[in-house]
């Protein structure tokens, strides 16, 4: 899946679809650095608050490879760094993803 570097569960792959689909909405993609708390795991999904880069579209896929790279470093992009915040309203997970 795009925006991740390491295996995840099924489960965390649901949630991660939701966080792409609101980063799809705003014509960008999320891609994933670490999770930040705010766990919650429930029957077929699981999730927390992530820290990651949110990228235009445009040039996701520039960035796509130097985020794959190991020997990459990321400095250049600090300007796209940004938090997914997850909430539930009802018994629907809302995603809000904000840059710093």
């Amino acid at each position: 899946m795009v925006g991740i570097r390491t295996q995840e569960s099924d489960k965390f792959l649901r949630f991660f679809e939701l966080v792409q689909a609101k980063a799809g909405s705003m014509k960008k993609v999320f891609f994933l650095d670490c999770g930040e708390g705010h766990e919650f795991e429930e029957a077929g999904i699981e999730g927390e608050n992530l820290s990651g880069w949110l990228i235009p579209n445009d040039i996701a896929k520039k960035f796509e490879q130097e985020f794959i790279s190991k020997d990459s470093d990321l400095e250049d992009w600090e300007d796209f760094v940004a938090f997914v915040e997850w909430s539930r309203s009802g018994d629907d997970i809302v995603i809000d993803i904000n840059k710093l």
